[in-house]
């Protein structure tokens, strides 16, 4: 089977002899940075080899359709319902710059306690199942080969069936997953000790698979009523995962910390942002980040949300984003649309290739109030570690109401 670019995916014949499909490879692909490229008159300090085949930003006729590509990988969330929509979405968001394809599983699919067959249609976000893992794998090698560039697939491995679901990825080609134990503790209501052992069995099967890992802690900025005073906590939960998943056999490049600014205007939000950006980078330099756009405070204007992600570009450009996530600006009033998939991708590209070489002119300015402010991120996140151990652990700051509290530590509102 060989993709046509004005033909739509033929999803039945995709499905043909889908039994006898083999990924064609395993582990993650990160892009390779082409220094001082050249592209017509414009010379670029921080982008990849530009694809065979992509869309470029409407802007592009003036400048004979060149197309860039940042070093970043970009991330699009895929969440239609139907893996049939899924898989054309991937291929808009691959033409579109886009190689890390994250798949959203269906509303309560981290409560099944084991796998289920098939492909039966979900909510907000597909089932998650081994024909629909080995078709999508399918049509992305064949995307691979139509745009020219490694597309990475991500789905989810927390959740009740954790181990299970990381052997299902490990032989069906899955590149990437979300695997973090406190994701069931806190947002799950899933037994923490079961939590944890699953844990430990999934990530060394990832680690096997060379699959890249991205933690939970961005749930976080999500749950809590006022985000922004969740920060030091957030260092916690990505130092317990990531120390985590050292033990199990993981290596350091392969964990990617979820990282999202906390705040949008019109809180102050870069004063707020950008001092926790640089501490999480300098206490965790060690691993990669996956730059998440902000979720939280998204209404229903996508003119809003776009300004919102377009300065959370910003504070990647100026610190660092292995991954840039991409959020579509809908999803503040809907489940996502084929339409705006794209617009999230474009954003990235856009504002990241605008930005190409900015740190080569702009610096953050270092020393006095910035620098008491990422001290003091530190400190209070070291603080509450050490209250974890005070009181006995993990197992009973949970129960205590530590976590996702509306309180800056050190103070508690009790409503964790």
């Amino acid at each position: 089977m060989k993709l046509e670019k004005d033909k739509k995916i033929d999803i039945k014949e995709l499905l043909k002899d889908l039994e006898n499909y083999r990924p064609r490879r395993r582990g993650w692909h990160w892009r390779e940075q082409v220094k001082n490229q050249r592209l017509e008159s414009f010379e670029y300090y921080e982008t990849s080899e530009s694809l065979k085949n992509s869309i470029p930003l409407p802007a592009a006729n003036h400048f004979n359709n060149i197309d860039p590509q940042p070093n970043n990988i970009i991330t699009t969330e895929i969440a239609s319902g139907r893996f049939e929509d899924d898989i054309r979405r991937m291929r808009m968001a691959a033409w579109h710059g886009a190689d890390h394809i994250m798949v959203i599983r269906t509303a309560g699919q981290s409560h099944f306690d084991g796998l289920i067959e098939g492909t039966p249609e979900g909510v907000g976000g597909v089932p998650i199942t081994r024909k629909q893992l080995r078709a999508t794998r399918k049509a992305l090698d064949l995307i691979e080969d139509e745009v020219g560039r490694p597309i990475n697939f991500h789905s989810y491995v927390s959740g009740v069936a954790g181990p299970e679901v990381a052997v299902l990825f490990a032989e069906e080609g899955v590149n990437g997953a979300h695997q973090d134990p406190q994701y069931n503790v806190l947002y799950r209501n899933i037994n923490m000790l079961r939590s944890f052992v699953d844990a430990a069995e999934a990530k060394s099967i990832m680690a096997w698979a060379d699959m890249v890992q991205i933690d939970g802690a961005h749930n976080a900025n999500a749950t809590a009523r006022e985000a922004w005073k969740v920060m030091p906590e957030l260092m916690v939960q990505h130092a317990i995962n990531t120390m985590y998943s050292v033990k199990a056999g993981m290596a350091k490049e392969n964990i990617c910390l979820s990282t999202v600014p906390p705040t949008a205007p019109p809180a102050p939000c870069l004063r707020i942002d950008l001092p926790y950006a640089v501490a999480l980078r300098e206490l965790f330099k060690e691993y990669k980040m996956r730059a998440q756009m902000n979720t939280k405070y998204i209404e229903s204007s996508t003119r809003e949300a776009t300004v919102t992600h377009v300065l959370n570009l910003l504070i990647s450009c100026l610190t660092s984003a292995d991954i840039q996530s991409t959020i579509t600006p809908d999803e503040g009033r809907n489940v996502p649309w084929h339409y705006y998939n794209v617009q999230a991708v474009d954003t990235a590209k856009q504002a990241l290739v605008g930005m190409d070489g900015l740190k080569e002119i702009v610096q953050i300015k270092r020393g006095g109030p910035f620098e008491e402010k990422v001290r003091e991120l530190k400190e209070r996140a070291v603080l509450f570690l050490e209250e974890i151990q005070e009181v006995g652990g993990y197992f009973k700051a949970v129960e205590q109401g530590f976590f996702v509290d509306s309180g800056m530590f050190p103070e508690r509102n009790e409503d964790g």
